[in-house]
């Protein structure tokens, strides 16, 4: 939130005295099933958990991660259903607040209002990114797209300028990402570090070439860095 808006301890005060609880999810547990009724928000403290769409015959569609920072479901604000499911991609711990009592602590401060105001058009831009990747790109591109979304979201969150993507989760939920196989997945890897433009290991990715991956990509590097929204004194 801070990244967008100048939060001060004042600002922050009505979340910070909210009720929660911690809870840690093993990999592959469900958070929030499909058709349950939404009515708490969550904050990833650790771990990635995903969000997803299944098809009657198990296929999967990964509409998105959430990474250390990410806060959902915000859909608990007007008191919706799901219409997806988030599962924990790994062991993954979060936070548990009462959605109402949330957006009860949100109305204290239109400082922290415009903050998650913020968050959602952040979701909606990482959408946006997800139709165009798998609409419109070829494999190589969406994956050089991707990590370069992926870095940037988690210096965001580090606050670091740091050329490291940790990668958690097997190929196979890139894949499932990104719309391709794993075959794909392995192919355009081995395509992006023939040119030298990445490095590779068990533990994640490396961006070589910044630049280069950038053009390949048609990345946008303004996509997560809107101007902070300025506000007056409450």
């Amino acid at each position: 939130m801070k990244h967008y808006v100048e939060i001060g301890d004042t600002d922050l005060a009505p979340l910070l005295d909210l009720n929660h609880r911690t809870v840690d999810f093993p990999a592959g547990k469900t958070i929030v099933a499909l058709n349950e009724p939404v009515d708490k928000i969550y904050i990833v403290t650790s771990g990635w958990s995903l969000r997803a769409r299944y098809l009657d015959d198990g296929r999967r569609q990964i509409i998105n991660f959430q990474l250390p920072g990410d806060y959902f479901d915000l859909m608990s604000l007007v008191g919706a259903r799901s219409d997806h499911t988030i599962s924990a991609a790994t062991d993954t711990t979060l936070r548990i607040y009462n959605g109402q009592d949330y957006l009860r602590a949100i109305q204290r401060s239109h400082r922290l209002a415009a903050a998650f105001w913020w968050v959602t058009v952040q979701e909606e831009t990482i959408l946006r990114q997800q139709i165009v990747r798998i609409g419109r790109m070829s494999a190589q591109e969406r994956i050089a797209n991707f990590i370069l979304e992926l870095n940037r979201r988690q210096n965001i969150a580090d606050g670091d300028r740091d050329d490291f993507v940790p990668l958690p989760v097997p190929q196979a939920f890139l894949a499932d990402a990104l719309g391709l196989s794993v075959v794909h997945i392995s192919r355009s890897l081995t395509s992006l570090k023939a040119r030298d433009l990445v490095k590779t290991s068990r533990r994640g990715i490396e961006i070589i070439d910044r630049d280069s991956l950038v053009e390949l990509a048609e990345y946008d590097p303004a996509l997560f860095e809107p101007k902070p929204v300025p506000l007056a004194a409450q």
